[in-house]
């Protein structure tokens, strides 16, 4: 499971919410000098999928809330636009962000398409692992 927003013993402390919870655990070891931005390149990450779902959610969320929106900063990841750029939850599971986004809470994809207006971001193709690993191959080259 993933931490609180309070929840940081092994960061002095300091605020760590969802986002920045799931990028610090695919990050290998929790020490107190292991710290998250959105500049760790992706060939920090324990899993090469992890950076574009990162990437991803934070580029939709900078449209929806402003290009100066911070995603780190917030104590939870907002479900909608986990469904939306996750392309709904596959095999029961969400995309990004799984273990602490409440299922119940979150209106299924076929009525979150049918609420959508214009001015909200498409719902997204979920890539897939082979896009994922041919991104990562062009990092390594």
């Amino acid at each position: 499971m993933l931490l609180s927003f309070s929840q940081s013993a092994s960061h002095g402390g300091r605020p760590c919410g969802h986002l920045k919870a799931y990028a610090l655990s695919h990050l290998g070891k929790a020490t107190a000098a292991t710290d998250w931005t959105l500049e760790v390149p992706a060939e920090s990450f324990t899993n090469a999928s992890i950076a574009p779902r990162i990437s991803a959610y934070t580029e939709m969320a900078r449209s929806v809330h402003g290009p100066d929106y911070d995603p780190t900063t917030e104590e939870r990841l907002d479900p909608e636009l986990v469904m939306r750029v996750g392309q709904g939850k596959k095999h029961g599971r969400f995309w990004l962000g799984d273990g602490v986004l409440d299922t119940t809470s979150v209106p299924p994809l076929h009525q979150i398409r049918a609420a959508s207006m214009s001015s909200m971001p498409a719902i997204r193709q979920r890539p897939t692992m082979v896009s994922t690993l041919q991104v990562s191959v062009l990092f390594h080259s």
